[in-house]
Formats: structure tokens, sequence, C-alpha cells
């Protein structure tokens, strides 16, 4: 017999094809069910049943007849419970949580007090204020933590520990790691309430809430408003905080550098940690431009551009923590307006004199961010003629009232090259002409020409 006819008619014949077929789906029906018997999820719902059932049966042997009838009914409820997939559907934020599948104790059909007595997470449901006054079932999970909220396992749900000692745990128990390119991963411990300014506009007075006030202040304090803006607000020299950082995706960021330099993996490539490492480090590592135009589509024409000019103010960790959670918290959301609790406009402090008042309007409008907090120390601009911002208290007494003014109004842009065939110095002074007016102009002035260092007529 030939092979072709061997093969044909007695191999793969149309009654061997029936039945291989019939084996294979077969196998494939076994192994669904095989694997949807073993979701990862269902031991979670079964330790949480067996530790709900013992908290019931020790109140039933505790108590009287009458406690041990009334609870009789629960005891029924938690052996008849079936393990299946739950979730909250939170209409007015268009989203469908499903994070109730593993913490049962915020299901408020299983547990209505939404707090239970268990320490282990994910059993553990500790009384909070603000769960209290945002029950899950009106409002889901992910709008404040953030997160996949249709994931039903632990490394697509997006958790993120809040140290590299919780991660190290993570990995050795769930094979835990963070999900490459992300775009929401979870809001770990402090910095979930990053998410409340979604609603409150003025930061609520709640434990956690210090960390984001902290960064709203070294903001302030390190005029970070000189080059940003925020909601619109500020200097245009760098992109808006809230409007671009807070919500960039992604695809339009470049991680390579940060990536070579060892200060990320290719893992941790997700916005917190891009965020992050402008405040940790030089900003000028990680976005290193290309000053020598190397990279230039046209070789005959270069175009070189300069390195991030954002400079490395040296903040700590708690600081740096500070500051990415108040980043983070500007992003921007569709949450209803009905859910917006507006804040009054803070009222600008009082001061002694017109050179106080000064001080607070070089300090408003970021000028610190460049000439330094005192006005005595210039940050390093590359290729900027000089290589450095003037130092205001020795320059400034070469000015009179009306140039100063002039100055500050018109502002100097471009800034002179040190190499004609290099960038163009990222950094320039803008025009303040809108927005430093009247007495603030008056007042910022007095207090420039109080610091400047005299300079002796012959």
């Amino acid at each position: 017999m030939k092979f072709k006819e061997f093969f044909f008619t007695k191999l793969f014949s149309l009654r061997n094809l029936f039945f291989l077929s019939n084996f294979i789906v077969l196998g494939l029906f076994l192994f669904l069910i095989t694997k949807d018997y073993f979701r990862e999820w269902k031991p979670y719902q079964k330790e949480y049943n067996r530790l709900d059932l013992q908290r019931v049966e020790k109140l039933i042997a505790q108590g009287g007849p009458e406690t041990k009838e009334a609870l009789q009914d629960e005891l029924k409820r938690i052996k008849s419970r079936p393990l299946e997939i739950k979730q909250v559907i939170a209409a007015d934020f268009a989203r469908v949580d499903r994070c109730i599948t593993c913490h049962s104790a915020y299901d408020s059909f299983m547990n209505p007090s939404l707090t239970s007595e268990f320490k282990d997470f994910p059993y553990a449901a500790p009384k909070n204020e603000v769960h209290e006054k945002h029950p899950p079932e009106k409002y889901g999970c992910t709008v404040c933590h953030e997160g996949q909220g249709l994931a039903t396992s632990f490394v697509d749900a997006g958790h993120m520990p809040k140290s590299a000692e919780q991660g190290k745990e993570w990995k050795e128990k769930h094979q835990w790691e963070i999900v490459e390119y992300f775009e929401h991963p979870m809001n770990a411990g402090p910095m979930v309430y990053s998410s409340c300014s979604k609603c409150h506009q003025a930061h609520p007075n709640v434990p956690g809430m210090e960390l984001i006030k902290n960064g709203k202040k070294l903001v302030f304090e390190n005029g970070c408003v000189g080059c940003h803006q925020i909601n619109g607000e500020g200097g245009t020299i760098a992109p808006d905080l809230a409007l671009e950082t807070a919500v960039k995706p992604l695809a339009r960021i470049d991680f390579g550098p940060a990536v070579t330099q060892g200060l990320i993996t290719k893992n941790e490539r997700i916005l917190e940690n891009w965020i992050r490492l402008h405040f940790a480090t030089s900003p000028a590592v990680i976005t290193p431009g290309d000053p020598h135009g190397e990279m230039s589509s046209d070789r005959n024409n270069p175009q070189p551009v300069p390195p991030s000019p954002m400079p490395y103010f040296g903040f700590n960790k708690e600081e740096t923590e500070a500051l990415v959670a108040y980043v983070m918290s500007l992003k921007a959301d569709t949450i209803p307006h009905k859910y917006h609790v507006s804040a009054p406009l803070e009222p600008e402090p009082q001061f002694a004199n017109n050179i106080a008042h000064g001080r607070f309007i070089f300090q408003k409008y970021g000028c610190v961010s460049c000439h330094g907090k005192n006005a005595d120390k210039g940050i390093p601009v590359y290729n900027k003629q000089g290589g450095h911002v003037p130092d205001l208290v020795k320059t400034l007494g070469t000015f009179t009232r009306e140039e100063l003014i002039k100055k500050i109004q018109t502002g100097v842009n471009p800034e002179e090259k040190e190499d004609p065939a290099g960038p163009a110095p990222a950094i320039y002074m803008p025009s303040f002409k809108d927005r430093i007016k009247g007495k603030d102009m008056d007042d910022l002035v007095s207090y420039l020409q109080s610091i400047a260092e005299r300079i002796d007529t012959w």
C-alpha cells in the first residue's frame, strides 16, 4: 500500500479524524473545568466564609437561647453562600469593580457593616471613616484606589506594594510583578489620598492627607510654578502638571535613559515612577536630550535638543514621596459635578510691610525655582552664556527701579548661547507683564532692591 493511500485512508480517515476531534474537544472541556475550579479568587472566598462561620459559631456558643435562635438563620446563609464572581456597578463613575470577589468583607450584601474582626488581607476590613462616607456599593473601589477593576487575579488587578519588603513578599507568595505599561496601577499606601482631589478641591482634613499637603507646600516653596502651570496657571516653559504630566500616557514617555542608567527596571515603567525620578535624581539624566544633534533626521542640518532644564533640588525620600503624591493628585477625572466639593479661595497672608509682601510675590510666581530661595543662587542652564541664571543679589544693583520693572515685564527670550552651534537654552525668563501688576509689581521691585548689593559710585 502506498504511503499516500495509507495516510488518507487508514491513519487520517474521516472516522479517525472524528474520534480525534472528539477527544480534543473533551480534553479542552476538562481543561477549562479544571482551570475554572482552581481560579485564584476561590480560595479567598472559601477562607472568608470559613472565618465568618467560625465567628458566628463562637457567638452562638457564648450567647443565650434567644441569641442562638437569632443567629441560626445567619449560620444557614453563610453555609449556603456560593463561590462566585462579585462586582459593584458604580454607574455614576462608569466603573465596574470586582474587587469584592476577594475582599469579601467589603461586600455590603455579605457584610452590611463593612467592618470585620479579621486581621489578614483580603479578609480584613478595619473601621475606616473614609469608607463609611464613601461606601463601596456606591463609589466602587478603583475611583480612589485605581487599578484594574474587572480583574480577578492579584497581578492583573494592578496591586502595588507599600514598600520593597512587601514587594519581595508578594513575589514569593503571589508571583507578583508590575504589569508592564499598565496605565493605572493601584495607589499604594498613603498614595491613595492623591485621588481625593477628584472630588474635593480643598484637601480634606483626614489622616493620610498630610502627604499631599506637604507636597503642595514643597511645590510652592521651590517655585515650581515659575516654569510649570497647574490647570493653566503658572509658567509656560514646562508642561502643565495637572493637564499634561499627571495624565501623561505611557506611550509618550521615553523610559530608555532611566532603564539604561539602572534607575528603574523595564517592569517599573509606570507614570508614578516617571514623576518620582524627576525629584529623586537629576532630570537631565532621565531626559538627556540630544545636545549635539546626533540623532537628528537631517544630518546636514542637525537640530540639537538640550537636556531637561529642570534643576536637581536634592529632595530626600519623604519630600520626594510627598511631591509625587501631590502631582498625582492633580490628575483630572470624569467625576460627575454633583460629587464635586468646592474649595473657598485661600486668602493671602498678612504682611508687616511692602518688603515682606514683595518677597511673597517672588515666591508666589516661582522666581525662586531659577534664582534661589534667597535670590542669590542661579541654577545651571545648558548652553546659556555664563552657564547659570544670574545671581540677583549681585546683579540687581546695576538696574534702576524703572529698568527692573521693564526687565520683569518683558523677560529675556531667547537667551544668548554659549556655543552658537548648540541648542537654544531651554530656560529663559518669561514675560510677567500680564501676571504681575500694580502693588504686586511695586512691592516685588522694592524687595529685590532691598536685597541687592550696594554699588558704590565715585
